[in-house]
């Protein structure tokens, strides 16, 4: 592939696409299928950059400006066919969906396994823990006591697939890029022993203040430690860091400013995420709006879930 954006898809996934790749993801997904879980769903298991609602919300509930890309409509209509509980709106950080009678999706639905500020322990950890808002927002209201976040999403939604983007906040904790690692490997182990195939991704590139420094380094390494567990595990990778580590991006595809304080974490919508219409606007996919994080990843996650199925049709 050539040209931007399908070279940042090459890099974040394609490249990684070989046909032993493909042939362990079939042998996963019959594992899934057998143990129950469900076709057309996936969940979305990490911290606030896949649980935010400009991170694939938008495309279980509006229509896209696909530009050049519409021929990825199908498979965005393959993932809304497939209906599932809402969720519990975790602290702000989905937006309501328009109207009566939406169906919720593997798009859509708020996460039980995906709060703002995280680790990958916590995702392990029994949820009553953070039932006094230790962390500003309360577990989803079907998440038992002593039932973790992991746990509950995967026992409700019974996916075939799942997302896990996770480890960024180790550095707020104090936690090194290599333990982060380990917790990360630790949720890939049991959601795969729940059934569900986890498609590990990278983070995207934290910046500091002044630019490239030290979050930048923390992010390389732990995404580096990442891979290596996509690789342990034999399950898909989504390399985010080295998709969105390309000056072509916005800021690298992060938010700069929020609410007047550096940011350097998020992902980034053209005219700002905390703008009313960035909802909207995180499903552009023209040339322009694809030099934000968001629109950039939303796209390359569509691609990734063509290129999943498709190998399941292929095999």
């Amino acid at each position: 592939m050539t040209g931007f954006p399908e070279d940042r898809f090459g890099v974040a996934f394609a490249g990684h696409w070989d046909e032993e790749s493909r042939r362990r993801w079939r042998e996963g997904v019959a594992r899934a299928d057998s143990m129950g879980m469900r076709e057309g769903v996936f969940a979305k298991i990490g911290d606030s950059n896949i649980a935010a609602y400009n991170s694939l919300y938008g495309l279980g509930l509006l229509e896209p400006v696909w530009d050049r890309h519409m021929k990825l409509e199908p498979t965005m209509r393959r993932y809304r066919r497939v209906a599932v509980p809402r969720g519990d709106d975790p602290g702000g950080q989905v937006r309501p969906g328009d109207g009566p009678g939406v169906e919720w999706n593997s798009f859509s639905r708020a996460s039980s396994a995906a709060r703002q500020m995280i680790h990958g322990g916590h995702l392990l950890e029994p949820s009553g823990r953070f039932s006094d808002r230790v962390l500003g927002w309360l577990p989803d209201s079907e998440n038992l006591p002593d039932e973790s976040m992991l746990h509950c999403e995967l026992r409700i939604l019974k996916p075939r697939f799942a997302f896990v983007n996770i480890g960024t906040n180790g550095q707020v904790y104090g936690i090194t890029p290599e333990e982060s690692v380990e917790m990360v490997a630790q949720v890939v182990e049991e959601t795969t022993r729940l059934g569900t195939v986890p498609v590990v991704m990278t983070v995207p590139p934290k910046l500091d203040p002044d630019g490239v420094g030290e979050s930048w380094e923390y992010s390389r390494r732990l995404s580096e430690g990442l891979r290596e567990v996509a690789r342990g595990a034999g399950v898909p990778m989504f390399d985010q860091w080295s998709a969105f580590a390309d000056e072509r991006l916005v800021n690298f595809g992060v938010v700069e400013s929020d609410s007047g304080y550096f940011d350097g974490i998020h992902l980034e919508t053209p005219g700002g995420f905390r703008d009313p219409a960035s909802l909207e606007r995180s499903v552009d996919f023209r040339p322009e709006a694809l030099r934000y994080g968001a629109n950039l990843r939303n796209l390359l996650l569509l691609m990734t879930l063509e290129a999943l199925d498709d190998a399941l049709e292929a095999g």
